[in-house]
């Protein structure tokens, strides 16, 4: 075992996605960059929690990563990590750490928030909604928004329904991402009983619901814009709707033609996509209304 493998078990191409939800919901919430306390709050605080999450993650389905061809290579069903109980060890210890420095740099409801996404993605989507419904990743998106939520309330508690409005972009984005993944996976998925939704309905109607998913999420990532003024209004309508266009047509393109290649464009430009999304929500709060 080594380190590569620990850090492997918290899944870091998914944490800093969720750091910049939290980090941007903190800068959109304060018109600036917040205070130090806040910054490490949530960003450090968040990575911890987050990462210990995932490792959780990695620990709990250390059975079934064994038996799919795209996680079979994971430290724990590869057995770089033994006895399995280090991982366990480590994804609660990194959560504690988390929780403890959010506590101590952030308030009470930012805490929460940061408690919340762990506790919606470990026993509420992991154990109990991923195996039995395919609902799963839709009900589970709430642990993402958690991030933006506890971005949000680290700053203020005022006007709120922006921080809502940012964590139901996360929610709403969550299925259009996972869902193309799944469509590349859908074999994975079916031989170890994972009702994912593709693996449930096949490709074709699967990239339905993605193409009907994103027309939800197109006029959510608009709603911010009624809250920005001035050249901030400007630039976030201009990249919104230019990176929007684009995502809705790779979606298009695979529900014309519904293959691996285009669900593998389809995934690979969500996730910029939502950090794009971001980070001009960022720049659109601190430029002058």
């Amino acid at each position: 075992m080594s380190f590569s493998d620990y850090l492997a078990l918290t899944k870091p191409k998914i944490v800093p996605l969720l750091l910049l939800a939290a980090i941007g919901s903190s800068i959109v919430a304060a018109k600036s960059i917040p205070s130090l306390p806040v910054v490490v709050g949530v960003l450090l605080g968040g990575a911890f929690a987050s990462g210990g999450a995932l490792a959780l993650n990695s620990y709990l389905e250390m059975g079934i990563d064994s038996r799919m061809k795209r996680t079979m290579n994971r430290p724990l069903p590869a057995k770089r990590i033994v006895p399995p109980s280090h991982a366990l060890a480590a994804g609660l210890g990194l959560l504690a750490a988390g929780l403890l420095v959010a506590f101590l740099t952030l308030n009470l409801v930012a805490t929460f928030f940061i408690g919340l996404g762990a506790f919606v993605y470990v026993p509420i989507y992991t154990v109990f909604l991923k195996p039995r419904t395919t609902w799963n990743i839709v009900l589970g998106g709430f642990a993402g928004s958690c991030a933006a939520l506890a971005g949000w309330y680290a700053v203020t508690s005022a006007n709120a329904i922006v921080g809502w409005i940012l964590g139901a972009l996360v929610f709403v984005w969550t299925p259009t991402h996972f869902w193309s993944l799944a469509v590349i996976t859908e074999q994975d998925y079916s031989a170890v009983g994972i009702p994912m939704l593709p693996s449930e309905v096949g490709p074709r109607v699967a990239s339905r619901y993605i193409v009907a998913n994103t027309l939800l999420l197109i006029p959510v990532s608009l709603l911010l814009a009624f809250f920005l003024a001035g050249l901030g209004l400007l630039v976030y309508l201009v990249v919104a709707v230019v990176f929007d266009a684009l995502l809705l047509a790779t979606n298009l393109k695979l529900l014309r033609t519904p293959n691996k290649a285009n669900a593998w464009l389809a995934f690979k430009f969500s996730s910029p996509y939502l950090a794009v999304i971001f980070l001009v929500a960022m720049v659109a709060a601190v430029l002058p209304g």
